[in-house]
């Protein structure tokens, strides 16, 4: 795939879609190529998140243990946004359920990026705020409703 095409799909998906070209080029020529077959393993649940993957082509399927259904990451997809910018453990394992083509985007190159586009991280800042604010109010709701049962 062509540096232009990857820059294509990565501006249409958050946080991307809020970056410069400059920007999406950085992440673009700094993020590793990374090939998988049918069936192969790209990481499993519990595992340090270290790197965030954008899907350019094929199909991630990612399952949580016990559960009894599957998410499917396909071409344009963003697995692990939160390893961006913070520590945390694979919530899932992911697998190819088809032959896939992923960037592996790395937080230090994310930081780097950030660095570079002030402007750009003051909008992921806020981004990142309403979500968080989002999340604090579904789970007081369940927690108010799981104190009325």
């Amino acid at each position: 795939m062509s540096l232009d095409a990857t820059i294509a799909q990565l501006s249409r998906t958050p946080p991307f879609n809020e970056m410069p070209r400059d920007a999406l080029q950085l992440v673009a020529f700094s993020a590793e190529t990374i090939k998988l077959a049918e069936g192969d393993a790209l990481f499993q649940q519990g595992d340090a998140a270290e790197c965030a993957y954008f899907v350019l082509s094929g199909v991630i399927a990612q399952t949580v243990a016990g559960a009894d259904r599957t998410h499917s990451a396909r071409a344009g997809a963003l697995i692990g946004e939160s390893a961006l910018v913070t520590e945390v453990a694979r919530p899932a394992s992911a697998r190819a359920s088809q032959s896939a083509t992923l960037l592996r985007i790395s937080r230090p190159v994310f930081h780097r990026v950030l660095e570079e586009f002030p402007s750009e991280a003051e909008k992921m800042r806020a981004r990142l705020a309403r979500k968080t604010r989002a999340l604090a109010r579904q789970l007081d709701a369940l927690r108010e409703r799981a104190l009325a049962d």
